[in-house]
């Protein structure tokens, strides 16, 4: 953005306008606040640009972050079923041991009998 500019503020600061017979001499300063304005407006210019890139930005960011709540609310959901059917499947398991031992207890009964 500097390099776009015609003056610093040291040179603004700097400046000194020659006086003549009635004054400063108006073309000289005319000439020089010419350089001034054209700054200004490349300065509002450029601060109005980086003002929509910040919109945009935030905007991406409010995005973004409804995406990551979204995911996190699926992950959540999806760590619930894995840990209820893991919990399900070691039910599961134990009945079928339970029943298998119940098998194994009726059948070596019997034929211990």
């Amino acid at each position: 953005m500097a390099k776009d500019m015609n003056l610093t503020a040291q040179e603004i600061y700097e400046k000194e306008f020659h006086v003549d017979l009635k004054g400063y001499a108006p073309a000289e300063v005319d000439e020089f606040l010419d350089m001034v304005i054209e700054d200004y407006q490349k300065y509002d210019e450029k601060v109005e640009e980086l003002g929509a890139a910040v919109t945009r930005y935030e905007e991406k960011i409010k995005e973004l972050q409804q995406q990551l709540f979204a995911l996190q609310s699926e992950n959540e959901n999806l760590n619930e079923k894995v840990n209820s059917d893991f919990v399900n499947g070691n039910s599961n398991t134990v009945d079928i041991l339970k029943r298998i031992a119940r098998l194994e207890k009726a059948v070596f009964n019997q034929s211990e009998e």
